[in-house]
């Protein structure tokens, strides 16, 4: 049976189908619509947007007796810790989607429950989690799980691989490990070549660098190992290059060279994005 449940912004977790409690259903806008636009060139047409449109997912929760307020009460107060983060798992896979409820309708028309109509609006397509390290040994970087799906990669030195299955880009947070002078990285899909990117600077031990496209706007910081920033690094970055990675469909290798001789510490935070589920 497929099942929902609503992230809030402390990372804390309610159940929306849960058994003789209360239970959401009537739901529609799991699909998706684009932003398609044209141009007419004599008797052809030339593409020249095509993005996704903004998701509004809608839907009925019942909430059950005995309490049946109280628990309408619990979910109203939960949806205003935002911004949400809504599960959807129509088998055994979680896809996330982030958002907030910006509709509540509460209604007493049903004997013995309580009818709350609710609107949630989306920030981000549907997506997957994925996490990655390469610990710079010879054997290879396992990318493993953090609370979200895991692969394996295969033994290369400083840089990490990770298969996509959607053709989405979807945005990653690449994390080199100092110490590090002047870093360089570089993003191949199925071997080609897409991004390059650098900074003219010092990553000293015990602190990293974070090139990060799943937040807006992109950032390239500099942050010690408890994640507080030490400096913003974008002013160093190399101008002539792209500098920022979102992932692509198939193959893609994300690997970092720098002008010292150890060999570097990475991370890959990849945000696997899905038009539909």
């Amino acid at each position: 049976m497929r099942n929902f449940r609503l992230i809030n912004n402390d990372g804390a977790s309610y159940n929306l189908t849960e058994k003789g409690a209360l239970f959401f259903y009537n739901v529609d806008g799991l699909g998706y619509d684009r932003d398609v636009q044209f141009q007419r060139i004599g008797d052809h047409l030339s593409l020249i947007n095509d993005n996704l449109g903004q998701g509004t997912i809608t839907g009925i929760i019942k909430f059950w007796n005995p309490d049946a307020y109280g628990k309408y009460f619990k979910f109203a107060q939960f949806c205003q810790n935002k911004p949400l983060k809504l599960v959807y798992a129509p088998e055994s896979t979680e896809f996330f989607r982030s958002g907030y409820v910006t509709k509540i309708g509460k209604s007493e028309s049903e004997s013995g429950a309580l009818v709350a109509t609710v609107e949630f609006k989306t920030t981000t397509p549907w997506y997957r989690m994925f996490t990655s390290f390469n610990s710079g040994e010879i054997k290879g970087g396992k990318i493993y799980d953090f609370k979200y799906d895991y692969q394996y990669s295969e033994g290369i030195q400083q840089a990490i691989i990770l298969n996509s299955d959607s053709y989405q880009d979807s945005p990653c947070k690449l994390t080199i490990f100092g110490p590090a002078t002047n870093p360089r990285w570089s993003h191949y899909v199925n071997n080609r070549l897409m991004v390059t990117g650098m900074i003219k600077g010092s990553i000293e031990a015990n602190h990293k660098l974070v090139i990060d496209t799943t937040t807006i706007p992109y950032s390239i910081c500099q942050y010690d190992l408890s994640d507080n920033l030490i400096s913003d690094m974008y002013q160093l970055s190399d101008y002539s290059t792209e500098r920022f990675i979102t992932l692509g469909y198939g193959e893609n290798i994300v690997s970092v060279t720098h002008s010292g001789s150890n060999i570097l510490k990475l991370g890959l935070e990849a945000r696997i994005e899905y038009a539909t589920v």
